[in-house]
């Protein structure tokens, strides 16, 4: 029997942490079945294979899956400060991701909603989310 050496957690977190640094959003894709996933992981949630996957550059294109809006600070600035959202948002590849909603009215968003990704300024190795419609 063949075993694979996973990747270190910390070597998959530093891939992906690279890809924010360059503008991308990256994902792994499972070679054994096909399933993206995100967080990158050591073995496949769907066929449990382990070690075997490759990394790629996500469109960015996603839709809003569930959001809540804070309105009590839990961390002093630069964390996002009340009124704040947070949401989970499904990736056009399919992987869900728990973010923050920027640039938006909360009383104006929908389950459901595209939303595009907006990445750290100064090369900040973050990602947060702004709806598709344009910034209000």
């Amino acid at each position: 029997m063949n075993f694979v050496q996973p990747e270190p957690t910390t070597v998959r977190l530093e891939r992906h942490l690279d890809g924010l640094r360059r503008g991308e959003l990256r994902i792994t894709r499972c070679c054994a079945c096909g399933r993206a996933q995100f967080p990158p992981r050591s073995v496949c949630p769907g066929c449990h294979t382990a070690g075997s996957f490759t990394w790629e550059t996500a469109s960015g294109r996603a839709t809003i899956w569930a959001f809540c809006v804070f309105h009590k600070a839990y961390l002093p600035p630069p964390a996002p400060q009340p009124p704040y959202t947070v949401a989970v948002v499904e990736l056009a590849e399919g992987p869900r991701l728990v973010t923050n909603i920027v640039d938006a009215d909360p009383a104006t968003l929908r389950v459901g909603e595209a939303v595009l990704p907006v990445l750290g300024p100064g090369g900040a190795a973050e990602v947060r989310f702004r709806p598709e419609r344009g910034t209000r």
